[in-house]
């Protein structure tokens, strides 16, 4: 997904070719997901965060803060002494202290706001920072491979984010988290660093969730649907209320695969009418999965159908958010979302609203 489009979008931002300023370019093709024949449920443990999962954050986060030293510092040889072969061949150290120069010229790297910290697979680890810059905000994005080389590198400023005229909003429908078993969320928070959803007002308060396991959200070297520990999960019905719109049919892409589908961004989809003007969006499911129709009133825990890869999206995985009204990518406004009884990193909440990192699971409805 591409952090720059307004439309639904897989996995992340960093999977993808970034740049840093205006050339600085390295990095693998992007993932985002699918969904094929049913696949059964994994992870139904509770909602406990992986030894190994806590491990790779730490190896992590000392890297990336290593590199934001040495950026902070303008340490130009310092970084590209980190760079992986491939990267080192394509991006001379002249750029980079060019990049560098003209960074520092415009105000220092301040103190750093956030960090976002995310295993995506053993040979890969993503690492955000959010810096003071002057009056802005700068972002510092770097792709790790298994050995804590750079494959990947970004830093730009971040844009201002338009006033949320739903920032106060409380949410009428009670939701439950529309699966079973543990999942992991990738994208959700209020910040552009832990959720690229933010700058498009329909889906500001979006999530996109997958299931992360023995150091992947995928077994082997992700190349298949089939690969992905969502692949075919079920998606059940988050509340009671009406089918408004239903797509099935839409192909699911292959992972790995930098997908736009300007026609169906959001691929095979379920749209459900919660009552006083909340609708939820439930989006990329798996071909032929979907098992509501139109005008069909559904209830809390009611299969809906299937994790998929279709729609924009490069792995598979479930986009969830809720809006005003029932168009699509139209002037839908985006609303707060809430969940009830679910356990996040193993502790339980009885209400709530997840955030990137988290492993969560239902502790079914009341």
């Amino acid at each position: 997904m591409t952090v720059r489009r307004r439309c639904l979008q897989g996995v992340p931002l960093f999977l993808g070719v970034l740049c840093l300023s205006v050339l600085w370019v390295g990095g693998r093709s992007p993932r985002e997901g699918a969904a094929s024949t049913a696949a059964p449920n994994v992870g139904t443990r509770a909602a406990t965060v992986p030894r190994a999962y806590t491990a790779a954050q730490a190896q992590i986060r000392r890297a990336g803060r290593s590199i934001g030293a040495l950026a902070r510092a303008g340490d130009a040889e310092g970084v590209v002494a980190r760079f992986a072969p491939a990267l080192a061949l394509a991006v001379p150290r002249t750029q980079v202290e060019r990049v560098l120069a003209e960074t520092v010229g415009v105000a220092p790297l301040g103190k750093r706001l956030g960090e976002s910290v995310l295993p995506l697979a053993p040979d890969m680890g993503g690492y955000v920072a959010d810096y003071r810059w002057g009056t802005k905000t700068l972002a510092l994005e770097v792709i790790f491979d298994a050995s804590g080389a750079i494959t990947s590198i970004n830093l730009r400023p971040r844009q201002a984010l338009p006033r949320d005229p739903n920032v106060t909003y409380r949410q009428h429908a009670r939701l439950s988290l529309p699966f079973r078993g543990t999942w992991w969320v990738f994208w959700g928070g209020h910040t552009e660093r832990q959720n690229y959803h933010v700058i498009a007002p329909d889906q500001r308060h979006a999530l996109d969730l997958v299931a992360w396991q023995a150091g992947a959200t995928h077994r082997g070297a992700g190349t298949k649907n089939t690969d992905y520990w969502a692949w075919g999960r079920a998606v059940l019905a988050p509340a009671a209320g009406r089918v408004v719109e239903v797509v099935d049919g839409i192909r699911d892409n292959q992972p790995r695969v930098q997908v736009q589908n300007p026609a169906n961004p959001a691929g095979n989809h379920v749209l459900l009418d919660l009552g006083n003007n909340e609708y939820v969006l439930l989006a990329h499911l798996r071909k032929g999965s979907v098992r509501v129709r139109r005008g069909e009133m559904v209830r809390p825990g009611d299969l809906l159908g299937a994790c998929g890869n279709s729609g924009n999206s490069s792995e598979p995985h479930l986009h969830f958010h809720v809006q005003d009204r029932p168009e699509l990518f139209g002037p839908a406004r985006g609303l707060p979302v809430t969940f009830d009884r679910y356990r996040a990193d193993g502790a339980p909440v009885m209400r709530g609203a997840p955030s990137q990192g988290e492993f969560v699971e239902s502790l079914g409805s009341r």
